[in-house]
């Protein structure tokens, strides 16, 4: 007899680390599950930044897909990662209340004000901040926590040194991408496709133009790829990542082949449970998708040339339907990833046995079967069990324990057992399959930021000028009400301009770039020095500086690489200590008119739209290095296949891609009151400029002697994003 006796049969290796894999279709979710990805990430409807991607739109789409991988073992990170505009709120709130619904296990988010709407509707649904609020500092971490986010997605262009001080000093979570595509801009700070095109990237629309023609201005090679990068893999590198101690590694490619999402994922879990990829699944992973290759230029900091490839007729041609034929057997059956129980308990041949199922996290069933039979030949013992109970091929479940109570010199038929089986895993199947809801409390609330509107006054806006350097200074400066200088400006050269700024009754500032990357240290130093000098206003553009700077003392401005979109993201802002904003170039004068809102605002009305900021400079791919006058505040450019020059300005080892137009709507804003624009003051942003011209172009604004400038654009002003 066998009384109370546990057999183990069988266990997976502990996860050290989530693969988070795309699911832009029913068929790359399937892909995703069956080739062991622990996570998948998926859009449902336009509030997503995929949204060109399949999706799952419908309601009955998205609950099945939920249902099919709680029951594998698999969460549910839902993109909601797009700016969202005013109008389209009910969608949004439609959308989360859908999610708590479904017990979503996470919903990525984007806009602060959506992020602001979730905490207070949702609090117990766990928020991912997105790759798209551009995080890739430690202050980036911890302002994504204060905001009530447990997982911050940091940006790719991160060296392996720099993930781990973020790491380090991270109170959430943190997550990197590991394999797909790059983006030359980072994240949430692109606006060349939205400026080209009008489909943003913001928005969930990118066209990506970058991967057309483009060269270095004055290069003769001949090299016309200095806007494409080629996809990066960093699946080498996930060990380090684990012992780092980040939580997931991110496959990018939710518009990609299942093929692709089968092979990556694959490739994922050898390294991370092996600790090594089979060459011949290296190989096909890079045939199935690739520019010229892969690299790791930015986890290894070794940026440059060889960071940039073109997708090629070889590349296309590699993806054969063989190679494609070859893949499918990585995803041909479930991954059985869900440990089970199994308790069997058989004492006489009077009473029907009972197998008990579990799965360890709160689902278990009851199934009753025949009674047991004396046994002819041997009696029920573990080798037995395991035979019969341990076949659960076709579902995502395998027996880890059996604990089996079966009376001396009694057994069960194998059909028997067998049918006790399947009807605890169908059980079981169903009760996985239940949404596990969150609470949701619709808000009354929807309208609250437009109701708290403030009246703005019968005065014209204030006018605000940032300058690219301090040498644009000029001595006229009438009628400016506040003047930006690079925080980064030689301290006598700065002081010396503050000096000039002061004496014509403009309040000095600075400006603090949009990419920090590994640069705190000296942005808090110089934060201090400016204080130091009498300077009490900082404009920023990454949130990761709100934590770091607010015990300066300065006056924390949001400029408008923070994406402040919609009335809730300025009612956030409040929140986070800003005390006003600049608004996102994407929004349109009549949505500017529209937002709600107390918090003052501002836009930019003149200057060339900074349509993008890498950090591998396009000018140093051609001509030996980043060209000194670059870096030290002059202008280089890249040329498109129209001629066009898009000039090239670096600040703080990052660079910032221009439009070769220069945008404004001067004549549209000029004798209009702050009432009628909704705006508080307006923005000259100074770039290429010399002191003379900008003292002129001031002097037209405050005089109202406005003429049209030749060849300008209004940018996004009127046509808006789609």
């Amino acid at each position: 007899m066998m009384s109370g006796e546990v057999f183990q049969t069988g266990t997976q290796k502990r996860k050290t680390i989530e693969i988070l894999a795309p699911a832009g279709s029913r068929e790359q979710l399937v892909a995703a599950v069956r080739s062991g990805a622990d996570a998948v990430y998926l859009g449902a409807g336009g509030l997503n930044a995929r949204r060109g991607a399949e999706n799952f739109g419908s309601p009955d789409s998205l609950r099945e897909a939920v249902a099919y991988c709680h029951a594998s073992g698999v969460d549910v990170h839902l993109t909601a990662n797009i700016l969202v505009r005013d109008d389209e709120w009910s969608a949004a709130e439609e959308l989360i209340a859908q999610a708590c619904a479904l017990g979503i296990d996470a919903v990525i988010v984007q806009d602060i004000g959506l992020a602001r709407y979730i905490r207070a509707v949702a609090p117990d649904l766990v928020l991912h901040a997105s790759t798209q609020m551009s995080l890739h500092t430690p202050g980036g971490a911890q302002a994504a926590a204060e905001m009530g986010f447990r997982r911050a997605v940091l940006a790719r262009e991160l060296s392996g040194k720099e993930i781990r001080e973020i790491v380090s000093a991270s109170p959430i979570e943190t997550e990197v991408f590991i394999h797909g595509a790059l983006c030359m801009c980072v994240s949430g700070q692109c606006l060349f496709s939205a400026v080209l095109g009008g489909r943003s990237g913001n928005r969930g629309l990118c066209a990506q133009p970058c991967r057309l023609p483009f060269r270095v201005t004055g290069d003769r090679s001949g090299f016309d790829g200095c806007m494409s990068l080629k996809d990066m893999s960093h699946i080498q590198h996930i060990p380090a990542l684990i012992e780092m101690g980040v939580a997931s590694v991110k496959i990018e490619g939710r518009m990609k082949r299942p093929e692709y999402v089968a092979a990556a994922v694959t490739a994922c879990r050898l390294m991370r449970d092996e600790g090594e990829v089979p060459p011949d699944l290296a190989e096909k992973l890079s045939a199935v998708f690739s520019r010229s290759g892969f690299t790791d230029g930015y986890f290894t900091a070794k940026r440059g040339r060889g960071m940039f490839g073109k997708r090629t007729k070889e590349d296309v041609v590699s993806a054969s339907p063989a190679l494609l034929g070859s893949l499918h057997p990585l995803y041909k059956n479930e991954y059985r990833r869900v440990p089970l129980r199994m308790e069997l308990t058989a004492r006489n041949g009077q009473t029907p046995a009972l197998l008990r199922v579990s799965d360890g996290e709160g689902h278990a069933a009851e199934v009753r079967g025949e009674c047991p039979q004396s046994a002819l030949k041997a009696p029920f013992d573990e080798a037995y069990g395991r035979k019969i109970l341990g076949k659960t091929g076709g579902t995502p479940y395998y027996l880890d324990t059996l604990a089996a109570e079966v009376g001396e010199g009694l057994t069960l038929p194998s059909s028997a057992l067998s049918g006790m089986k399947r009807d605890a895993l169908d059980a079981i199947d169903a009760a996985r399959r239940l949404p596990r809801a969150v609470s949701f409390g619709p808000s009354d609330a929807t309208a609250e930021a437009v109701a708290t509107r403030r009246t703005f006054g019968k005065d014209k806006p204030a006018l605000r000028v940032v300058f690219h350097s301090a040498e644009q200074v000029p001595l006229r400066l009438a009628g400016v009400e506040m003047a930006y200088l690079p925080i980064e400006t030689d301290a006598a050269l700065l002081e010396y301009a503050v000096g000039v700024l002061r004496r014509r009754g403009a309040v000095p500032a600075v400006e603090v770039p949009r990419g920090l990357f590994g640069r705190e240290a000296d942005i808090l130093r110089w934060a201090q020095a400016v204080k130091f000098i009498g300077v009490n206003d900082i404009m920023i553009h990454n949130v990761g500086l709100i934590p770091l700077l607010r015990d300066t003392g300065l006056r924390l401005h949001g400029g408008f690489g923070l994406n402040v979109f919609n009335s809730r993201s300025l009612d956030q802002s409040v929140g986070m200590g800003l005390t006003d904003n600049e608004l996102s170039f994407e929004l349109t004068l009549p949505q500017i008119a529209a937002l709600g809102s107390c918090q003052p605002r501002g836009m930019t009305v003149r200057g060339r739209i900074p349509m993008m900021l890498t950090r591998n400079c396009p000018a140093a791919l051609s001509l030996g290095g980043c060209p000194g006058h670059a870096k030290e505040g002059g202008v280089c450019g890249i040329t498109d296949r129209t001629g066009r020059n898009l000039p090239v300005m670096c600040r703080m080892d990052c660079s910032e891609i221009f439009n070769p137009v220069m945008m404004s709507v001067v004549e549209n804003v000029a004798g209009r009151t702050c009432d009628d624009l909704a705006l508080d003051w307006v923005a000259f942003r100074f770039t290429d400029e010399s002191a003379e011209e900008c003292a002129r172009l001031i002097d037209q604004y405050v005089s109202g002697d406005i003429s049209r400038e030749p060849g300008i654009t209004s940018g996004l002003y009127f046509k808006g994003v789609f």
